[in-house]
């Protein structure tokens, strides 16, 4: 229980004080004035792009389920889908839990055969987010490199001026030898392959790559990677269209959404946040700054772009939960796949 409380207090400390880091300094005025002068057509068809992303990813779940013998419609998973999304802002990775549960109370998919179904989406969108890295560095490898300098050259230097930098190239190999070693042992070693522990990272490994070749079971895999393309490029254009939103911004290109995709994908996975408070605004306003922007104005808009996006999402996710109820009360009376 103890340990429940505290995987949810910590993702809630780390927003606050990322956030607290990021806009301490930033007058509220500015901040205002962003919002204030914002085009509203602009705004107006960020939202109608953000609407279309979430059909899109209801769409591919909707294959995914069809494959296991289930079938929902559109709009009921597009409903089960916003609740997860609702849920994740509120509590990092409960998204898939909430949407699974939100279909089985609404179109009786089993749990376990909902959580089943989010297996293949999310092997695939692991490797977009390899594509998208690789095209980052493909199309803005000098300021993706800038971008990793200047996040982690001061600790480099630091570590530089304390000690010579042959000595610390000599210890990473040695590290790297070392863990290889373990390693090799850990995967040898009986007890540990045997360990209840290993037997479960097994598992999921295996249920990893079931689901990947599940996607060639599907009855349309090519639409099926076909949307996952077609969402990414929607949610970044929302992006985009918000640079265009504001006078500041209206120049940049569409590299610099890619960019700001790429790099706030990676950062929700390694610091996972209610809807990326703080990780978002943190990231996002020093990708800004090798635009040309200076760090206040890189937060301002940052900050824009990320309460537009999670402004529309919540008022779709909002929705969804009023509509659960009523879809349960005329929930299909069926028992089981195809039923």
């Amino acid at each position: 229980m103890k340990k429940a409380i505290i995987r949810q207090i910590i993702p809630i400390g780390l927003a606050i004080g990322l956030l607290w880091y990021v806009l301490n300094g930033i007058p509220l005025t500015d901040l205002a004035t962003q919002f204030r002068q914002a085009d509203s057509r602009w705004l107006a068809l960020a939202g109608a792009l953000v609407v279309g992303f979430h059909l899109l990813r209801a769409a591919r779940w909707q294959l995914t389920l069809q494959a296991l013998g289930y079938q929902p419609t559109l709009f009921r998973t597009a409903v089960a889908l916003l609740a997860g999304a609702m849920a994740s802002m509120i509590i990092p990775g409960a998204g898939e839990l909430t949407r699974c549960g939100t279909l089985q109370r609404t179109d009786g998919v089993p749990l376990a055969q909902g959580i089943g179904s989010v297996v293949a989406e999310r092997v695939i969108d692991i490797l977009m987010l390899g594509v998208l890295i690789g095209l980052t560095l493909l199309l803005e490898f000098n300021r993706a490199g800038q971008y990793l300098l200047d996040l982690l050259g001061p600790s480099l230097a630091r570590f530089s001026n304390q000690t010579g930098t042959g000595l610390w190239v000599a210890l990473g190999v040695l590290t790297g030898l070392v863990a290889a070693g373990l390693v090799y042992w850990l995967v040898r070693s009986p007890a540990i392959r045997q360990h209840r522990l290993t037997a479960r990272l097994l598992g999921v490994g295996r249920s990893v790559g079931q689901g990947f070749l599940g996607i060639g079971r599907l009855r349309q895999p090519g639409l099926f990677i076909g949307l996952t393309v077609l969402s990414y490029v929607l949610i970044g254009s929302v992006t985009y269209v918000l640079f265009l939103a504001a006078d500041r911004t209206s120049a940049l290109p569409p590299t610099a959404a890619l960019t700001i995709l790429t790099v706030s994908s990676l950062g929700g996975l390694a610091v996972p946040t209610q809807g990326g408070l703080g990780t978002y605004h943190f990231l996002v306003s020093r990708v800004l700054m090798l635009y040309g922007l200076n760090e206040p104005e890189g937060v301002i808009v940052a900050t824009f772009i990320h309460a537009v996006q999670t402004g529309y999402s919540l008022l779709l996710s909002s929705i969804s939960f009023l509509i659960v109820p009523v879809l349960v009360q005329a929930r299909p009376q069926t028992d089981g796949p195809d039923g």
